[in-house]
This record gives structure tokens, C-alpha cells and sequence, in this order.
């Protein structure tokens, strides 16, 4: 327990890092600003979850980031190792991105075939 308590400052720090950037990468914040949102945002979060063990689920939906989906729209079938140099991953990185956007893709067109069946 006490290597836990040891990282918590460590994890704090780390989301008002990724808070602050999130803010200057998506909506163009001034750094300092970012920053200053960023603790509050993080201060708020370990007032209402201190000391609580949090689980961050990654679903398969979660998992589809912007540049996943900017790597599956740029794929055009034979543009595997272009895409890999382009956005710096791995060949293989860029098959898994794929096959898992065109499922997802395929998951949302086509529905649940077991789902519940309306009875008349």
C-alpha cells in the first residue's frame, strides 16, 4: 500500500501534464492558462476520488484515438509502411490500427444479429 501512496503524487502530476496539453493541442489554450486549468481540474478529481482505487476501462471505442482514425482514413490498401513513417509507429502498429477501426466500422453498420427481436 505504501508504493501506492508513493506513486500518487507522481500520477497527479502526470494527468495536470496531459490535462494542460489536451487544452493547448484541442482548444489552442494559452500554455499558462492550460497549466492553471489543468491543477484545478486535477485538484478537483483527488478531492472526489482521493484515496479510491480508479479503473480507466479501454474499450474498444476508447481505444480508436484521432490519430487512429486519421491512420484508417489515410489507408488506401497498400499504404501500410507510408503511414507507418508518417506517423512514426510500426509496421505492424499500422495493421493493428487498422483491423481495428475497419472493426469497429463494421461493428456500427451492421448492429447486434442477437440483440432482442421486436415479437408481433
Amino acid at each position: 500500500m505504501s508504493q501506492l501512496r508513493s506513486k500518487a503524487p507522481e500520477l497527479l502530476t502526470d494527468l495536470t501534464e496531459h490535462i494542460a496539453v489536451a487544452l493547448c493541442e484541442l482548444v489552442a489554450m494559452e500554455a499558462g492558462k492550460a497549466e492553471h486549468v489543468a491543477k484545478e481540474v486535477t485538484e478537483r478529481m483527488a478531492a472526489h476520488w482521493g484515496g479510491q482505487n480508479v479503473y480507466f476501462p479501454m474499450g474498444q471505442s476508447v481505444q480508436l484515438s484521432r490519430r487512429d482514425r486519421q491512420i484508417y482514413d489515410g489507408f488506401n490498401g497498400t499504404n501500410h509502411s507510408e503511414l507507418a513513417r508518417q506517423y512514426g509507429v510500426s509496421l505492424q502498429w499500422i495493421y493493428k490500427i487498422v483491423k481495428a477501426v475497419r472493426k469497429e466500422e463494421i461493428a456500427t453498420r451492421q448492429g447486434d444479429m442477437f440483440g432482442p427481436v421486436d415479437e408481433e
